[in-house]
């Protein structure tokens, strides 16, 4: 057995670990150090949304949303719960739970239940017509006003002034509802009084 040989063979093996354990260690460093950038990152970072059917763009962050997010969405959860026929009721309620925070889910569940109730024991459609949304961007709140119309078989039957409070959550970038109320018309958002009325259509 030549011993030149076995010796370059060892020392090669020996380089060959060498360049092994250089290429792991800086593997190593590398993914610590991105891993590093990316717990400095969380909670910096700000998506801009384009909805396909909205003109405004908006943005989201993992506690805060924009104005303009708050404002598209109090309007869309709105018609959701105030523009109903019986044929629509269910549906409706249904698209709406799934953005119920969820220790606020039971009471919308309930709430929503009974306004269906309601719809369909009186053969009934609201109408909802915005005349004012306010946002409350810090709070996560958006407040509504304008003319509630209830029809029953194609007849109006009354066309009141109403405001509603929609108070949102937000956990990750994701807006869930807390409570959908109706409040004062003349200040839906609460801004003078604690006091808050049950919901109603």
């Amino acid at each position: 057995m030549n011993l030149a040989l076995l010796q370059r063979d060892l020392g090669a093996a020996r380089r060959v670990a060498t360049l092994l354990l250089a290429l792991l260690l800086a593997s190593t460093a590398a993914n610590v150090v991105l891993a590093a950038l990316a717990l400095h990152a969380s909670g910096r970072e700000r998506i801009v949304v384009v909805p396909p059917t909205v003109n405004k763009t908006f943005w989201v962050e993992p506690e805060r949303v924009s104005a303009e997010y708050l404002q598209q969405m109090g309007y869309f959860l709105m018609q959701l719960v105030l523009n109903v026929t019986p044929q629509s009721a269910d549906h409706q309620s249904r698209v709406l739970l799934q953005y119920a925070a969820p220790a606020a889910f039971g009471e919308l569940r309930n709430q929503l239940a009974t306004n269906t109730e309601r719809v369909k024991r009186d053969g009934a459609a609201t109408v909802f017509s915005a005349q004012d949304i306010s946002v409350d961007e810090r709070n996560l709140k958006v407040g509504l006003r304008g003319q509630l119309t209830t029809y029953v078989s194609e007849r109006r039957i009354s066309e009141v002034m109403k405001g509603y409070l929609i108070e949102f959550q937000t956990t990750g970038g994701r807006l869930t509802v807390a409570a959908f109320r109706e409040t004062n018309p003349n200040d839906p958002l609460e801004t003078r009084s604690a006091g808050s009325a049950p919901a109603s259509r």
